[in-house]
């Protein structure tokens, strides 16, 4: 199964791709880093648990100066369907204790703006009883997507601190 890990950076740095790349492959094994058609975008595929190479990235000297958000992806989905998104969420909300849920989504190219994206899910969450707020949050539900497909990842806000390079204010 091939793993994805998102990376975000300076739109017009492109060497950085084929660096990070070197890096992880020495680190990591085998490890393949590509440029997206959006901006600053980077895709990190490999084999490798993603949380492990987030892990390492943020340990890298990439970290914080050329990469700016680093997203380990626990779940690849081919296409961005809120509905199926609703169910992912509902199997996996224990994960979350109870705790506020933050909606996040990149929806690019999927003819959905971002902020659409995130008040429909929200909507259909809390319809179906999850606890989703903007004010102090404990646990984030991220939707990425790029050209080959949309990515989710979902965990406690402190967890994600540990291995994701994500700003996120509470």
């Amino acid at each position: 199964m091939i793993n994805v890990i998102l990376a975000t950076t300076r739109p017009r740095n492109s060497r950085i791709a084929k660096d990070l790349e070197d890096y992880l492959t020495v680190k990591l094994g085998n490890v393949k880093v590509t440029r997206s058609r959006f901006s600053g975008l980077l895709i990190i595929e490999t084999e490798t648990d993603p949380i492990v190479v987030s892990r390492v990235i943020l340990k890298s000297p990439f970290a914080g100066t050329a990469l700016f958000r680093v997203i380990p992806l626990i779940e690849r989905i081919n296409e961005l369907n809120l509905g199926d998104l609703v169910d992912w969420v509902l199997r996996r909300v224990n994960q979350c204790s109870g705790q506020k849920l933050l909606v996040r989504c990149r929806a690019r190219g999927r003819g959905i703006s971002d902020s659409d994206c995130e008040l429909k899910l929200a909507r259909m969450l809390k319809e179906r009883g999850i606890n989703v707020d903007v004010r102090s949050p404990g646990c984030l539900l991220l939707i990425e997507c790029w050209e080959q497909g949309c990515g989710v990842l979902m965990d406690k806000i402190d967890s994600i601190k540990e291995y994701a390079l994500i700003n996120i204010k509470q």
